[in-house]
């Protein structure tokens, strides 16, 4: 069970990846002019997005240990994805209700931002602290896996009714359930907390030993006469 629980989380990743690029892709390139010029503008907006995600996922400690504050890390990022899969299934259930966006530059670099580059950037913070964490254990491997059962899966979506907003809000339930499996995964490791530093007395930081002050019987006996 602990093996499933660790190739479900990459293998959704994955497949909500290429779910979410292929279905921008067919959307955002729909009877449009200048297929080759938009289909270039869109990979390099795909491409460019999961490369940032990627490069700025948490990523473990100068002795190479996978931390709490990584942890909690990945957990803002599999919240992120989320958010960004349901701003995507929102701007595409947009589209099918209006019939398509506009022509200004306006709503197509919304449609852009939303469809193509928010989900993408998310999800490659995420599949940077899978891979940080999981050293050794062929995420890579689960994530490309999910790629192709995704990409086939919408293949065959597309030719049916099946709304691209709904294929994108199955997505966001997707990514929602391999959050909830991956982080009963850090559990242990929020239980145990961080390692916390000695606290070193203040004693230690005198030069010399600090000895109590003496003062004579008589001295005490005037003052207090006094």
């Amino acid at each position: 069970m602990g093996a499933v629980r660790r190739a479900l989380p990459p293998f959704f990743v994955g497949a909500v990846s290429v779910c979410a690029a292929e279905l921008s892709l067919s959307l955002l390139l729909y009877s449009r002019p200048g297929f080759v010029r938009a289909l270039t503008v869109l990979l390099f907006v795909q491409l460019g997005s999961l490369a940032v995600g990627l490069a700025t996922g948490p990523s473990v400690d100068g002795e190479g240990r996978w931390t709490s504050r990584a942890a909690l890390s990945l957990r803002w990022r599999w919240l992120l994805s989320v958010v960004a899969l349901g701003v995507a299934s929102f701007v595409a259930g947009g589209w099918t209700l209006l019939g398509g966006l506009g022509d200004s530059g306006a709503e197509r670099g919304l449609a852009v931002a939303a469809m193509a580059s928010l989900p993408l950037l998310t999800l490659g913070g995420v599949m940077s602290g899978l891979s940080a964490r999981g050293q050794g254990r062929r995420v890579g491997a689960w994530v490309v896996a999910g790629a192709a059962v995704g990409a086939g899966a919408v293949g065959m979506m597309l030719q049916t009714r099946v709304l691209p907003a709904s294929m994108l809000l199955g997505s966001t339930i997707l990514v929602s359930a391999g959050a909830l499996l991956d982080g009963r995964l850090d559990v242990p490791l929020f239980a145990a907390g961080e390692p916390v530093e000695r606290v070193v007395p203040i004693e230690s930081l005198a030069p010399d030993p600090v000895s109590p002050l003496e003062v004579p019987d008589g001295a005490l006996r005037e003052e207090s006469a006094s």
